[in-house]
């Protein structure tokens, strides 16, 4: 059965479907605003806790919206400080520090930042050719534009090459338990590693 309206028949094309629920920009793109961030995490906590209620119905509205339910590196990180205020100074073997959480968390906005970069360069309709530019026939945000995503893409860059530094293993812990969210122990030497590496070069860059 064909589609009847023109936002049908773009649902039915191939490749990865549209994210629902985000705050998009007059092009179409998904917005990076401070606000439109806020709005998406907002739902997503609401569907994570709906869904981890599914899962276990007997956690409460409150319990099931602790990060510690959801997130793999929140979880860690409240173990972490459960065994630091149990043992006090005692080396904890499943250390995972604050410092490692909001290298993780970084990271995973970064991730997100340089896949909005790669998905801005698809062509995705005639009409955003079809911009009013400036007198000299130039759109003067471009530039600006230009200049954040080389950035985003050069800090990408730069993450990546110091975690595959970090160890074999240390892109594949970064993949499955910061991306993906899965909860791997066996990778969370490998992990801690690769977050050390990324934040080796961020202090080295902000000391710059």
């Amino acid at each position: 059965m064909k589609a009847r309206t023109k936002s049908a028949r773009l649902k039915q094309k191939r490749g990865r479907p549209q994210k629902e629920g985000v705050e998009r920009t007059p092009e179409g793109r998904i917005s990076r605003s401070v606000n439109a961030k806020a709005t998406e995490e907002k739902l997503m906590l609401e569907v994570a806790t709906w869904k981890r209620r599914q899962i276990d119905p007997s956690l409460t509205v409150e319990e099931a919206r602790k990060p510690e339910h959801g997130s793999v590196i929140a979880k860690w990180l409240e173990n972490h400080k459960g065994f630091q205020k149990r043992y006090g100074d005692k080396p904890n073997p499943h250390e995972f520090t604050q410092r490692h959480h909001d290298t993780a968390r970084s990271f995973h906005e970064l991730h997100d930042d340089y896949l909005s970069v790669i998905a801005a360069r698809r062509q995705r309709s005639s009409s955003e050719f079809n911009s009013v530019h400036g007198h000299d026939n130039t759109n003067p945000f471009e530039r600006d534009i230009a200049r954040k995503h080389a950035a985003i893409e050069e800090a990408y860059r730069n993450a990546r090459r110091a975690i595959l530094e970090s160890g074999p293993l240390g892109m594949m812990a970064v993949e499955t338990i910061v991306i993906e969210n899965k909860e791997v122990e066996r990778l969370r030497a490998d992990l801690r590693c690769a977050l050390n590496s990324i934040a080796r070069l961020v202090k080295i860059r902000d000391a710059a």
